[in-house]
């Protein structure tokens, strides 16, 4: 149940939550009774919340159907992974530049080592990890615009509306790569290996 004065904005919170989770999944009808009474609001905030989500490109509204999870075509994924490509090259270089560059490198670090000689990886898991560690690179680029741009676009959601375009064996050496160049410090090349992780993926999906 949920308690507050803004509850549109609780709401926004929660669904979006449950989207990024994929507790709701691409082209799901959102039942707005169901989802009212569960959140313990009426029909008024959560339109608000739906319409806020909507700006996002997080949920559409059907004639006939109502309101859906969106559902990404190809293109629209290839063009989140391009942004990836120039945004996500941007932080890895500004981290590479941040006097606390080893330390941020073992934080990324520590998100996939439990996969390091793994013989058989848990896709799921890594999905999880690999988004964890994409919104890490975000968070710790420490440039408002960048963060900003990605709750605007949320282009990470867009780029996992299929699930992993890649292997996990093949991703998990090119972000052992990006966070190594990380804790050299190297900026140019911590862009650079950023940048090829994303079109690699766009080849793929091409």
């Amino acid at each position: 149940m949920i308690k507050h004065l803004d509850l549109s904005q609780q709401a926004y919170i929660e669904i979006k939550k449950q989207i990024f989770n994929r507790d709701l999944i691409p082209g799901q009808k959102l039942a707005q009774d169901k989802i009212a009474l569960k959140l313990g609001i009426s029909k008024m905030p959560l339109h608000k919340a739906l319409q806020m989500l909507e700006s996002e490109l997080l949920v559409e509204f059907m004639p006939r159907r109502g309101y859906i999870v969106k559902d990404y075509d190809r293109n629209e994924q290839i063009d989140a992974f391009e942004c990836r490509e120039v945004l996500e090259g941007l932080a890895a270089r500004k981290l590479a530049k941040n006097p606390n560059h080893k330390e941020i490198a073992n934080k990324l670090y520590a998100i996939f080592e439990p996969f390091k000689n793994s013989p058989a990886i848990d896709k799921e898991a890594y999905r999880l990890a690999d988004q964890n560690f994409h919104n890490t690179i975000c968070e710790f680029s420490n440039n408002s615009v960048l963060k900003k741009l990605d709750v605007l676009g949320n282009y990470l959601v867009l780029t996992y509306s299929y699930g992993l375009v890649r292997q996990p064996e093949e991703t998990l050496l090119e972000h052992f790569e990006i966070i190594e160049a990380i804790r050299e410090g190297n900026s140019k090349k911590a862009e650079k290996v950023m940048r090829k992780h994303a079109s690699n993926s766009i080849d793929i999906m091409k």
